[in-house]
This record gives C-alpha cells, sequence and structure tokens, in this order.
C-alpha cells in the first residue's frame, strides 16, 4: 500500500441522501421470495455450499464459529496506553499476526448498518468503530479454473473460512482489553452481519468502487473476501484512497466482456441509492450464481480483472505505472488479454467435478461422464 494517495473522501462520490437497507431485500433474500422468478426460487431451497461437498464442509466450519457465544467484555480496560493512534497500530499489527493480507481502520457511517435484519427487527448502529480486513482468494486455484465452475464456491470460503477465525479472535481479544467488539464476517446467509461491508471497505482505505459495482483492492484486485470487527475501542481512522481506478475501469471493460450473466455494466457511473456507482445488475448476477447447471459461484469477473493477478515482476511495474499514466492506462488495458487472465489451466486443476443430488454425490466431470458412456 506504499505509495497510495490518501484522499479525503472515497473517489465514488457518496451524497446525504444514502438509505439503509433492509437485510430481507438483498440477493438471497428476494431470491428465496420468489422475486427473481419461480426456477431461481427452487434453486434456493438448497444454498450453494451444500451443492458441493468441499464448501459444504467449509461452511460447516463457519456455522460452528458463528454459533459461538461471545465472552464478556472485562471489568475494567487493560492497562495499556490509551491513545487512539498506537491502539491503532496494535490492532493491525494484531490482524496481520492472524494472517490477514490488507487491514484498515474506518468510522463506521450510519448508512453501513443495515435496517433490519432477515427477521425484521431493526437494527440500531450501536459501535462507532470498525476494524476492517481483507483476505485474498488462493490465486493459483483462480488461475487454474473457468471462473464459473465447480471449485467457485470452495475458493470463496477458502477466504471466509480464515476471516471468521481472526474476526472471533480480535473480537474476543477487545472484550478482554475492555472494550466491546463485534465480529463480522460470512456470506449473508451465515447472520453474523448487521452493516455493509462496501463502505467500510471504502473508508477504511482498503479500496475503491469498481466497473464490477463491487470494491476493489490495490494489491488484491477483485480476488478477496472482507470481514470486521466492530468496536468502541478508541482507534485512529484510516483515509480513503485513490490509485487511479475510476479513471482504468472507465476506459477498462474486461469483467463486463466476461461477464456470463451480462450483469455487468459497460456505460457509466450512476448515481444508486445516493452513491455513485457502476451498478451491477444482481438480479442477473445472483439468478446466474443460483441456477449455474456447470459449477457453483461465479468467480468469472474476479478472474479476468488484470488487477487480481498479483503485483510481481514487470506486470506490477506495468500496473503501477498505469495508475499516473493515461497512455500507460491504454496499453495495460489493450495487453490485459495477452496475459492469458481470461483462459482456464486445466493441468492446474486440482479438485473433482462433484454435485450432492439428494444425499448422494455425482461426478459432473465432463470426460469422466464420456469416459463412462462408452
Amino acid at each position: 500500500m506504499q505509495g497510495i494517495r490518501p484522499v479525503d473522501v472515497p473517489t465514488n462520490r457518496i451524497t446525504d441522501a444514502v438509505q439503509r437497507i433492509d437485510m430481507r431485500n438483498t440477493a438471497y433474500g428476494l431470491a428465496a421470495r420468489g422475486e427473481y422468478g419461480p426456477v431461481v426460487q427452487r434453486h434456493m431451497q438448497r444454498t450453494l455450499p451444500e451443492k458441493y461437498p468441499l464448501s459444504a464442509a467449509q461452511k460447516d466450519m463457519v456455522d460452528y464459529l458463528a454459533a459461538m457465544a461471545a465472552n464478556p467484555v472485562a471489568p475494567q480496560v487493560a492497562p495499556i496506553p490509551a491513545d487512539p493512534e498506537a491502539l491503532a497500530r496494535h490492532m493491525k499489527a494484531v490482524c496481520t499476526f492472524l494472517k490477514a493480507d490488507a487491514v484498515g481502520i474506518c468510522r463506521v457511517p450510519t448508512y453501513a448498518y443495515y435496517k433490519c435484519d432477515k427477521q425484521g427487527n431493526p437494527i440500531e448502529p450501536k459501535y462507532p468503530n470498525a476494524i476492517v480486513f481483507a483476505m485474498r482468494k488462493d490465486w493459483r486455484t483462480v488461475r487454474a479454473s473457468t471462473g464459473r465452475d465447480w471449485i467457485g464456491d470452495p475458493v470463496s470460503f477458502q477466504a471466509y473460512d480464515h476471516l471468521a477465525l481472526v474476526a472471533e479472535t480480535v473480537a474476543n481479544y477487545i472484550r478482554r482489553l475492555g472494550w466491546d467488539a463485534s465480529a463480522q464476517y460470512g456470506p449473508s446467509f451465515v447472520n453474523r452481519y448487521s452493516v455493509l461491508m462496501p463502505p467500510l471497505l471504502l473508508w477504511a482505505g482498503l479500496g475503491e468502487i469498481s466497473r464490477a459495482g463491487i470494491v476493489l483492492s490495490p494489491t488484491l484486485g477483485l480476488g478477496f473476501k472482507a470481514a470486521a470487527v466492530l468496536t468502541d475501542m478508541p482507534l485512529a481512522p484510516d483515509k480513503p484512497i485513490d490509485f487511479g481506478l475510476q479513471r482504468f475501469c472507465q476506459e477498462c471493460h474486461i469483467c463486463a466482456d466476461n461477464c456470463p450473466s451480462h450483469a455487468i455494466p459497460r456505460g457509466d457511473k450512476i448515481l444508486y441509492n445516493g452513491y455513485e456507482t457502476w451498478k451491477l445488475d444482481t438480479q442477473r448476477c445472483a439468478s446466474f450464481n443460483f441456477t449455474n447447471a456447470k459449477g457453483t459461484m461465479c468467480n468469472r469477473c474476479v478472474k479476468v480483472c488484470p488487477w487480481t493477478a498479483p503485483a510481481t515482476g514487470c506486470y506490477g511495474l506495468v500496473r503501477r505505472l498505469a495508475t499516473r499514466s493515461a497512455v500507460m492506462r491504454r496499453v495495460a488495458i489493450q495487453a490485459a488479454p495477452l496475459l492469458g487472465l481470461h483462459e482456464s489451466r486445466p493441468e492446474e486443476k486440482w479438485w473433482f467435478d462433484l454435485e450432492y443430488v439428494g444425499d448422494t454425490l455425482q461426478s459432473r466431470d465432463a470426460n469422466a461422464d464420456a469416459r463412462n458412456a462408452q
């Protein structure tokens, strides 16, 4: 993150008209209610992780951690410096020590809290600060996959599992130090969120809004998942960042061109719910994920984005120059397809293509099916 310019406000415009979101009106909630049609609703009867044995096993671990009772807040604050700057440095070091790939701190804007939970109970803003951290999805697996096959869900849960452990550990630690804390992690159906992650990622300086309509990290691209710990511990906040992504995404359409559901827009940003964004068509995106007969969760935009690949060697240099020069930006965008990020690498595939049909696992390996038919 060295050399990335901090700014006072996020690079996408956020107005005072942002409204809090009812958790029942997320893509999962709308699909489950039949708002996306009966076919999608029928597929929602079985959640994505339970479609594939590895992601089902990973979800079991997240569910186990989410069911843990929070330890009580210590009756006295620990004898450590109460300086917000010192505590912020310490908590970032703790998260890094626990293997987070990127960490930032922010004030929690009121609009980041969901308006209601899944049962319709109102959620009251409680904590002023958030420690926000991200973990990379396994790049070798993303590179080997098509981006829309059977490893899609497990590669997300690989990050979710680790984030759950870090979030619960950090929240537990803070409570032992004498401040309150709440761990926020997992996909929406795990029920461990009372806040939206994108605003926290923006205000904590971990990324900018991308054309895909989600936050992109300058070091992890789109290939990460994030979690947070909300707390009343006094912490000095970070600032949002500007690494030139708005200009880059305005000219780049790689994710939109490769989106199998055509959910990513090719046009300009719009003002949606009081903030400026490239608006992802969540109905198309979610419907494709829930009904994908040849895989689980889609990571195609993650895979093809030139920011997702590790910034090593000459590639890293080109990427840095592209944030500073309009000419290099155009060169980088034109040259990105030559990197072959859109291609799968079958020789690096390590997973089996399987699907639960009832309680029985069946092969979904097209080559195996062809061999068995002979």
